[in-house]
């Protein structure tokens, strides 16, 4: 019984420890980490993973918009460009600096399920970001 239950623990175990991440930079400078290569021929390096956790998720706004208007995709899930998609992703992006603009007090996700608030220049870094993302994706 014993042997049966240790099996059925490195059964489980195996895919967690084989576990693959990338990591990337995109063109304004913001890290990416995915369980899939990036699209096309970005330069990305493997990060080996200890199968405990998942690989942390970027704090910025996506580079896509969802398909559905209710629940975004999932990290390192392409989204189709498009006109539409593109202009949910130019109107989020307006709401964000929308946002930023304001002299209060701003909460990123952490990516380990709670926030943490930005200071001066962490804002700051998040509306060069956004304007960055909104000259490259809105016209």
């Amino acid at each position: 019984m014993r042997r049966c239950l240790a099996l059925a623990i490195l059964v489980t175990a195996c895919p967690l420890v084989m576990a693959q991440a990338y990591k990337w930079k995109d063109a304004q400078g913001v890290t990416h980490y995915a369980d899939t290569p990036p699209p096309g021929k970005v330069k990305y390096e493997t990060v080996k993973t200890s199968g405990t956790a998942a690989a942390p998720a970027p704090a910025t706004a996506p580079a896509a918009p969802a398909k559905a208007a209710s629940t975004p995709p999932p990290p390192g899930i392409p989204v189709a460009d498009n006109p539409a998609n593109r202009t949910k992703l130019c109107d989020q992006l307006r709401k964000n600096m929308d946002v930023l603009g304001k002299d209060q007090v701003v909460s990123v996700d952490d990516g380990k399920g709670g926030t943490q608030p930005l200071d001066d220049a962490g804002k700051k870094r998040q509306v060069e970001t956004t304007q960055a993302q909104m000259t490259l994706y809105c016209k």
